[in-house]
C-alpha cells in the first residue's frame, strides 16, 4: 500500500502548496516550465523541461491556478551507490512572502519521509546554499528547524546542508 503524504495539499491563504513528484500531469509541467522561462529563473527552454519532471511540491494561487513557485529535487547517487535528492527552490520575487519557502520545503520534505518504505528512496537531501540570503545565520536556522545541518562548503564557498529522512 503506498502512503500518501499526509501534507499533500497545504493552504496558505489564497495559496496552495502541493506535492506533486512523479505525478505531476503535464499541464502543470508545461506551466512551470513557462512559469520558469517568463520568471527568468530559468532562460534554456530544454533546461527547464528536464527540470519540470523533478519538481516536488509546487506553489499556486488557488483560484487561478498560476505557479508562484517550486521546489524540485534531482535524485542523484553518491560514491557509494545510494541515492539522494539535490533540491532547488524557486518563488517569484513578487510572492516571496514569509512562510511560502517554509511550507514548499515542509511538504516536499514530508513527501520523500512517506516514500522510505520504498527500496532505494532517497535517504538524504542536499541543498546547496547559493542566495545571499540565505546564507544568513538566521536562514540556517530555519533550515536547521526543517531537519537540515551543516555539511561542508561547495566549490565556490556555497554553504552545503543536509537533511536526513530516516531520523
Amino acid at each position: 500500500m503506498i502512503k500518501t503524504p499526509s501534507a499533500s495539499v497545504a493552504t496558505l491563504g489564497n495559496t496552495q502548496v502541493r506535492w506533486v513528484f512523479g505525478k505531476a500531469p503535464d499541464m502543470l509541467r508545461q506551466q512551470i516550465v513557462a512559469f520558469w522561462l517568463h520568471e527568468g529563473a530559468l532562460t534554456s527552454p530544454d533546461e527547464a523541461w528536464r527540470r519540470s519532471w523533478e519538481v516536488a511540491s509546487v506553489l499556486q494561487e488557488m483560484e487561478s491556478g498560476h505557479i508562484l513557485g517550486a521546489c524540485t529535487v534531482a535524485i542523484l547517487l553518491d560514491d557509494h551507490g545510494a541515492s539522494y535528492g539535490f533540491v532547488r527552490l524557486y518563488i517569484r520575487p513578487a510572492s516571496r512572502l514569509a512562510g511560502f519557502n517554509v511550507r514548499l520545503m515542509e511538504t516536499m520534505i514530508e513527501g520523500f519521509k512517506a516514500m522510505m518504505h520504498e527500496p532505494g528512496a532517497p535517504r538524504r537531501l542536499i541543498v546547496i546554499l547559493e542566495n545571499r540570503k540565505i546564507e544568513r545565520r538566521a536562514a540556517q536556522r530555519i533550515m536547521g528547524r526543517l531537519g537540515f545541518v551543516h555539511a561542508g562548503t561547495a566549490p565556490g564557498g556555497k554553504v552545503v546542508m543536509q537533511c536526513s529522512l530516516t531520523a
